[in-house]
């Protein structure tokens, strides 16, 4: 199997200023080619600890990629230490200069010496266009070991992985007759970690060799199934098998596959029933909504919301009744119901969903303790609310009410 290793170069990294989605989206990327990315490290602008990190992975990676350090500022150090790392030196590359020049000529701007540097590249290495900036990026081979390094920008690096290294890779897994790996991710929504685990009864036996892990978050279980075989076909097998005892044994709770969440599942619900949704949000502020309308094409469905935190906002925008507030308060079945029922009106939906309750770390009573939550589902026929008592951690609190409250017209949708 060919192993790939991940080098992210910058201080920036390291002291958390910039948050690391280069090597998330090349592990995917590279994964998807059936390589298998066996570590991640994150190093500072420091010559030595980048040498010293080229020669450990070498140690037991077919492939090592950087990202970070070629750009033209005193700090980018990547070019130097490889021409010190593998005993070269950098020379002129007309081909990587000519591309500067383009760039530049489109933006109407002179390439000045800072920019040339640019097109300097190591004698032993092969320049990658960038069509997307400046800085191409380098393929070196050496001992059978295949070193990239490509530009930290984002856009910069996903143009060079998608017109470059993806490819290579997929070429040398054919070519050397590598064994690949293969992951599929089941979606499932509306129970637990620890229920659905006990649902399915995992052992070694129904592994055959497979694996199978347990991603949790507010937004559902993801359950990643992984095999490795001779290609990508006997692959798609092994995992079919594994994904057919699971959802006979949990399609009560299954959403979707891969990057299907519970929201876009609700948003093909509504789109077959040609349908809509608008939403009342009090201790979730807003959240409700934008989960919603992460998915694209939620305009179909969506009509918008009210984010009444305020009693006052509930009572004049939404339309709720001051006396269920006075009465029940704002945190209550009354109150959660009016909500649903009066978003749902006045939007002209078929579905209103509300939620509101006390978040913390401040405002629990001992009636009503941080956490609890009601949600409520307002439809043609009826409009109901629910209880729940999240515990006292602010930020769960909020995703869990989101969660339950998409869960809940999720199974409406389904009867």
């Amino acid at each position: 199997m060919l192993k790939v290793s991940l080098i992210s170069i910058g201080d920036e990294l390291c002291i958390g200023q910039v948050v690391n989605t280069n090597a998330a989206w090349l592990a995917q990327e590279v994964t998807k080619t059936g390589a298998q990315v066996v570590t991640h490290s994150v190093i500072g602008d420091e010559p030595e600890m980048l040498k010293s990190e080229l020669s450990r992975l070498s140690e037991f990676s077919d492939i090592i990629i950087t990202t970070g350090g070629l750009g033209p500022t005193h700090d980018d150090i990547t070019k130097d230490i490889l021409c010190d790392y593998f005993d070269s030196k950098l020379i002129f590359n007309d081909e990587a200069y000519k591309n500067v020049e383009s760039i530049f000529a489109r933006l109407n701007r002179t390439v000045t010496e800072r920019n040339r540097l640019q097109a300097m590249i190591p004698d032993v290495a092969i320049p990658l266009k960038n069509n997307r900036g400046t800085a191409p990026g380098i393929y070196i081979e050496r001992d059978g070991k295949h070193f990239f390094s490509l530009p930290g920008v984002p856009a910069e690096m996903k143009g060079l992985a998608e017109d470059h290294i993806l490819d290579i890779i997929k070429t040398l897994i054919t070519k050397d007759e590598h064994d690949v790996c293969k992951y599929k991710v089941l979606n499932f929504a509306g129970i637990p970690e620890s229920s659905l685990a006990d649902l399915l009864q995992i052992d070694d036996t129904v592994l055959s060799g497979r694996t199978l892990a347990f991603l949790p978050n507010y937004k559902g279980i993801r359950l990643r199934i992984g095999a490795n075989a001779e290609n990508m076909d006997i692959a798609d097998k092994n995992i079919a098998g594994l994904e057919s005892y699971i959802l006979e044994k949990a399609s009560e709770y299954f959403i979707g596959f891969n990057d299907e969440n519970i929201s876009s599942a609700i948003g093909k619900k509504l789109i077959e029933r040609n349908q809509t949704l608008s939403v009342a949000e009090s201790c979730t502020g807003g959240l409700l909504g934008g989960f919603i309308t992460d998915m694209a094409g939620s305009s179909a469905y969506f009509e918008g919301g009210i984010i009444s935190y305020s009693n006052s906002i509930k009572i004049d925008s939404l339309g709720v009744s001051e006396d269920t507030i006075n009465l029940y308060g704002a945190v209550s079945e009354e109150t959660a119901i009016e909500m649903a029922s009066k978003v749902r009106t006045k939007f002209k939906t078929d579905f209103g969903l509300s939620i509101t309750g006390i978040a913390g770390p401040t405002g629990g009573t001992e009636e009503k303790p941080v956490g609890t939550v009601w949600i409520g589902l307002s439809t043609s026929d009826s409009t109901l609310a629910y209880k729940y008592n999240f515990g006292n951690n602010r930020e769960y609190n909020r995703e869990r009410a989101v969660s339950m409250a998409l869960v809940l017209l999720h199974n409406y949708l389904c009867k």
